[in-house]
């Protein structure tokens, strides 16, 4: 199908502005009134462009230069006397967003304050487009599947549909991230065998090791979780990154000495060495702590780095804390069976 010279020239001049940002994704289709005009030639206007307009329930208010002065909705309109004039009712605080801003702040402004669109001015504040309310469903589906990509452990489609990519494409977009935590798996693997002397003294560390570091892990996944989605929404906007890491050390505490009791008591049951199972509820409890300050804090690293939190996965974090743990838990054994 062709486009219009009307269309050419409107895609045109979305293409001029960088990928991700509300100039790429603005609809150039709105009504502008200006501030002299009575409520009734407003409305009459509206009647004229009302079917090249992708939104009518807002109307934005331009001066001579096109700057952005107000705004004013179809509700007030319809509701005020048709002698007034739209500089008298329009309301002047307008929230805007600039060309080059973000899509996800995008997305995140009209979320935030229950818009059905948002206008996007130049540098100079001139109106240039809107973003509606159905465009940043999309770029919430689009930036939400990316990051549950990453999530995944580096298994992102770039945009592709992943189950119509070609088999030997997804293999090479995963097989980075699993040889890196292959090779970090293998240090684990040289620290347990660096403890031979300890494990042949006593065997039964030997079984709680799978516990452990699968409890650690699962500790950090959820904190980086929580953070990872705290920051793509905004929530822990108001809370410091310290706050924040402090509040997930705090509750890895808590979950240490629920899930460390428990674990004394099963590693009793289990071996009947009291020394075995100390050392085991006492290395839960620290992995715990280490896997909740690991888990909110590697994300705000990330961000730090300009590099996208979500790459902070759970399967990094997971084996991260696993060497981590590992050495925790030996040397935290030897203090306490004094070998």
């Amino acid at each position: 199908m062709q486009l219009s010279p009307a269309e050419r020239q409107a895609t045109a001049q979305l293409l001029g502005y960088e990928a991700d940002t509300a100039g790429r994704i603005m609809t150039l289709e709105l009504i502008s009134l200006k501030e002299n005009l009575t409520v009734s030639q407003a409305l009459e206007r509206i009647r004229n462009l009302a079917n090249a307009s992708e939104m009518i329930y807002y109307l934005y208010v331009m001066d001579a230069a096109r700057r952005l002065t107000g705004i004013v909705s179809l509700r007030e309109l319809v509701t005020s006397q048709p002698e007034q004039i739209i500089g008298e009712i329009m309301t002047r605080d307008v929230i805007f967003v600039h060309t080059d801003t973000d899509q996800e702040e995008v997305a995140r402004l009209i979320q935030r304050y229950d818009f059905l669109a948002v206008p996007v001015v130049d540098r100079e504040q001139r109106l240039v487009g809107i973003v509606t309310v159905d465009d940043v469903i999309d770029i919430l589906q689009q930036e939400t599947t990316e990051d549950i990509y990453a999530l995944g452990g580096g298994v992102q489609s770039g945009g592709d549909n992943y189950f119509q990519m070609n088999l030997l494409e997804i293999a090479r977009k995963r097989v980075v991230w699993l040889l890196v935590l292959l090779i970090t798996n293998t240090v684990t693997g040289t620290i347990i065998k660096s403890q031979e002397d300890l494990l042949a003294k006593v065997v039964a560390l030997t079984a709680f090791i799978p516990l452990l570091t699968g409890t650690g892990g699962n500790v950090g996944a959820q904190s980086s979780t929580v953070v990872i989605r705290g920051m793509n929404t905004d929530e822990i906007r108001s809370l410091g990154a310290l706050q924040v890491i402090s509040r997930e050390a705090i509750a890895g505490a808590l979950l240490g000495g629920m899930l460390g009791t428990i674990a004394t008591v099963w590693a009793y049951f289990l071996q009947g060495r009291l020394e075995v199972a100390i050392a085991v509820g006492t290395s839960l409890v620290a992995i715990s702590i280490l896997a909740s300050i690991s888990g909110s804090a590697l994300p705000f690293l990330f961000r730090y780095l300009r590099l996208d939190p979500a790459l902070m996965s759970a399967p990094f974090i997971t084996t991260a804390v696993d060497v981590v743990g590992v050495l925790i838990y030996f040397n935290l054994a030897r203090v306490i069976l004094k070998l």
